[in-house]
């Protein structure tokens, strides 16, 4: 949505896009045990979100950029884990798959990433815990937890973060990314 004044709205999130070949490992996996599954729809663009800041104006991008380009993005190694069927308690709405962060790097890059964003009056952190997770699927309807293999995946690193901007479509979201900040 445009105003009078040259300013957009945009749909933003910060997220940690996947090697290829985790993604590659990841969705063989979904076709095998997820997509057969009628109540559920797997999940568009894999990665790792961090924070999500929503509706933002587009003037705020250029702050934006700068206060993630002042972060130091860790080369992290990270690893999946367990199938998570969230919320925790109650009927599940989605099927994600937890990431394992031994060194907690990227428990604190996301703290500084919210703590930074937080600072520009953009961004309010959650008051839960940030769970490292990738959402692969989620349920058509509230449902139940069932039976699932986890994925055989080693080790990988996380290349960079990345500032994206989200359109919704009626056939999922499109993501366009406005500014990476490659690990070091």
């Amino acid at each position: 949505m445009r105003s009078g004044d040259g300013d957009e709205r945009l749909r933003l999130f910060v997220a940690a896009d996947l090697p290829p070949d985790v993604l590659a490992a990841v969705g063989e996996w979904r076709r095998r045990c997820l997509a057969p599954r009628e109540e559920l729809r797997l999940a568009g663009g894999l990665h790792l979100t961090l924070c999500f800041l929503g509706d933002t104006s587009s003037l705020q991008v250029p702050a934006i950029v700068a206060a993630l380009g002042a972060l130091a993005v860790p080369a992290l190694r990270l690893a999946l884990g367990d199938v998570l069927f969230l919320p925790e308690k109650g009927r599940k709405r989605v099927v994600a798959l937890r990431l394992e962060d031994p060194s907690e790097g990227l428990v604190r890059l996301q703290r500084e990433m919210s703590e930074a964003l937080r600072r520009l009056r953009l961004y309010r952190p959650e008051r839960r815990p940030f769970l490292p997770h990738l959402t692969v699927a989620r349920f058509r309807r509230p449902g139940q937890a069932f039976p699932l293999q986890n994925v055989n995946v080693q080790g990988f690193g996380l290349p960079a973060v990345i500032l994206y901007s989200s359109v919704l479509e009626k056939g999922g979201a499109i993501h366009t990314p406005l500014a990476a900040f490659p690990a070091s």
